[in-house]
């Protein structure tokens, strides 16, 4: 910055935009002057609302603010200014907010003392009006307005001379990615993240998800680039909770690219401004995503208080953390983008052959009601039918029998059931002995039409029926390892464990895939308890 002539408080108290580029609304902030006046480093830590978390964060601002004077090269013994800023709230006035911010000298003086800085002085900023806690003259100091512009020795007057603007104050910055509430949008954000938590329930699951998500990013990008201001409802409410995932972050930062850069911006703004409560933890990403394209535009001042937000939402959020440090670094923000481009191209080569594995048995919305009204028909009726013995004796042969049925029809060339069928079928390979006689045992040439049977009832477990998925996930994996196709088999297998951890059989299965255990074994075991199953149908003439 060009100089200027700082010779009295007023002048002290003025200068603090000229020396951020904004004014810091509710903050602490901290300057160590350099031989030009503004140029010392200066730190700036959010004022919490409620004063009972002011000590705690006076003692944190200083020590931070110690330790980054000495690393930008500054010595803190030198002399240390601190400015306080709040606004008085509903009821109070500006002598009452001074007063209330005082303890915060005290409490700052001693920890930076404890770090060897020395305080030259601690200026209260209220109301457009200045207090200097240093001054200990009754009346003096107290609630002095700010000086005009008009006047030629004040700071005012000498930026303008040298072409320099204030910035402008944090609340109106913030302004473009806070949010604001819209309960009708809120509803509709609650289901999505219904939806997306009901779909992520497995690995193949997630995968998809965020191969949709990563598709949705782009197409909201195309948008913006053609001028569009908004989103439709239905994809901003999947955008943010797709976003949740690491990996669709990082899909999004790979749109910074020069020319993306405002448009960039103005999505992941857009975005953030939808995320009120209770979903502020779902802006976190959003808000790093929007800091990020700030700090590639230069624009350090936005990108700081957006990362502020973050990182006061969740202290832990790893990304933007680095990006803060990346930036109290002064490092290059290209890099991160190179990084972003080589993780989204490794991630996307994985993501489509994994998708590409998985979709013979991830469900999808097509047809989904169907299936879920069938599923939520059908477990009424099955939960009386299997009461007693005897009926679910006759349950599991009735679902053994339809399975080879359906079988007959898709060796035939009609591959798919009535949903009615097919929610029959699911509910009776919930009971493990029907799910171990229909474990395949038949002829090679029969396995391409038990695998296209079980892939098509998987796909059936919509939710709120995905609990139901791990015993056709495991007949499917066990057929896919018969035929030789481990990779498939043991994604069928991991799924139907993330669905239920402590499903034993899944469990077992994959752990012989891994330690590579001869199938033909097992083969010869489930022809075993097949043929005891089949022996055990004449006891039906007993019930």
């Amino acid at each position: 910055m060009s100089p200027i002539n700082i010779t009295s408080l007023p002048q002290l108290a003025e200068v603090l935009p000229y020396l951020l580029g904004h004014y810091p609304d509710d903050s602490i902030a901290l300057h160590a002057p350099g031989p030009n006046f503004p140029d010392g480093p200066t730190m700036t830590y959010p004022l919490p609302e409620d004063p009972a978390e002011w000590r705690g964060t006076a003692e944190i601002a200083a020590r931070q603010f110690a330790a980054y004077a000495r690393d930008k090269g500054h010595n803190p013994d030198q002399g240390v200014i601190i400015y306080l800023c709040r606004e008085p709230r509903p009821g109070q006035s500006p002598e009452d907010t001074a007063a209330l911010l005082a303890p915060l000298t005290g409490w700052l003086t001693a920890t930076l003392m404890e770090h060897r800085a020395t305080v030259l002085q601690t200026i209260g900023l209220v109301a457009n009006r200045w207090w200097a806690y240093e001054c200990y003259t009754e009346g003096c100091c107290e609630g002095e307005p700010l000086p005009s512009p008009d006047d030629p020795n004040s700071v005012a007057a000498q930026m303008a001379r040298l072409g320099h603007t204030p910035g402008p104050r944090t609340r109106d910055i913030v302004k473009e990615f806070q949010a604001t509430a819209n309960p009708d949008f809120l509803n509709d954000l609650h289901a999505a993240a219904d939806r997306f938590n009901a779909r992520c329930a497995t690995r193949a699951g997630s995968d998809g998800t965020l191969m949709t998500t990563c598709t949705q990013i782009d197409a909201a990008m195309g948008q913006f680039r053609d001028g569009a201001p908004t989103l439709t409802r239905a994809l901003a409410t999947q955008l943010i909770v797709g976003l949740q995932d690491d990996a669709a972050v990082e899909a999004g930062m790979s749109h910074a690219e020069y020319d993306d850069l405002p448009h960039a911006r103005r999505l992941w703004a857009y975005l953030a401004r939808h995320c009120a409560e209770p979903f502020t933890q779902e802006a976190v990403p959003i808000l790093t995503l929007f800091a990020f394209v700030a700090w590639r535009q230069g624009d350090l001042i936005a990108a700081r208080l957006a990362l502020r937000d973050a990182i006061t939402a969740n202290p832990d959020h790893e990304l933007a953390n680095g990006i803060h440090l990346g930036m109290v670094d002064d490092e290059d923000p290209r890099e991160f983008l190179a990084s972003a481009h080589v993780g989204r191209a490794q991630r996307m080569a994985h993501l489509q052959h994994a998708v590409q594995v998985t979709s013979e048995y991830r469900p999808t919305d097509t047809n989904a009601a169907r299936y879920r009204e069938a599923l939520d028909a059908a477990t009424a009726d099955h939960i009386v039918q299997v009461v007693s013995e005897g009926g679910r004796a006759l349950t599991r042969y009735g679902t053994v029998d339809i399975i080879n049925g359906a079988l007959t029809d898709f060796r035939e060339g009609q591959p798919q059931l009535m949903a009615e069928i097919a929610a029959r079928i699911i509910l009776g390979l919930q009971d493990r002995e029907t799910r171990d006689a229909a474990l395949s045992t038949g002829e090679e040439r029969d396995l391409p039409y038990e695998r296209q049977l079980l892939g098509y009832l998987s796909r059936c477990c919509v939710p709120p029926h995905t609990d139901k998925a791990p015993p056709l996930l495991t007949l499917l994996g066990w057929v896919a390892w018969r035929q030789g196709d481990t990779i498939t088999a043991s994604h069928a297998f991991t799924d139907a464990l993330d669905i239920d951890p402590g499903y034993r059989l899944a469990k077992h299965l994959l752990d012989g895939i891994r330690t590579e255990y001869d199938p033909a074994q097992l083969l010869a075991a489930f022809r075993d308890a097949a043929a005891e199953f089949a022996a055990s149908r004449a006891d039906l003439d007993t019930l």
